[in-house]
């Protein structure tokens, strides 16, 4: 899978549902990261994601707190409810772009152009 696609709304989408499903106690950056290439099979890198997760966390959408886990500290993810909101607006805008999207025949205007 083509890591330029993960940047944006489709990466900030993809974090903050991350974050909803262990809303209840949080999740850690390294967990995030092994959580997207699990979930979504690619390998990002801490300069990606954690630059992300401080922006996200500036404009409201997620808050953090230090917690200790067998003796280590972790900064513990949480979405916030405008986090939640902007979710929810995502999945509306993508329940009815993605069919659409899936259903042009990009590969045949692709082939078009190499001609």
């Amino acid at each position: 899978m083509n890591k330029k696609i993960f940047h944006g709304a489709i990466l900030e989408s993809i974090l903050l549902n991350l974050i909803n499903d262990t809303s209840n106690h949080g999740l850690y950056g390294y967990a995030i990261l092994k959580a997207v290439h699990k979930k979504f099979g690619i390998q990002l890198g801490a300069s990606t994601i954690y630059p992300e997760l401080k922006r996200l966390e500036k404009h409201g959408l997620i808050g953090s707190s230090w917690e200790f886990v067998l003796g280590k500290a972790r900064k513990q993810y949480r979405i916030t409810r405008k986090g939640q909101s902007l979710l929810m607006a995502y999945f509306v805008e993508l329940k009815a772009v993605i069919p659409v999207f899936v259903t042009c025949k990009t590969e045949d205007s692709l082939v078009a152009l190499n001609d």
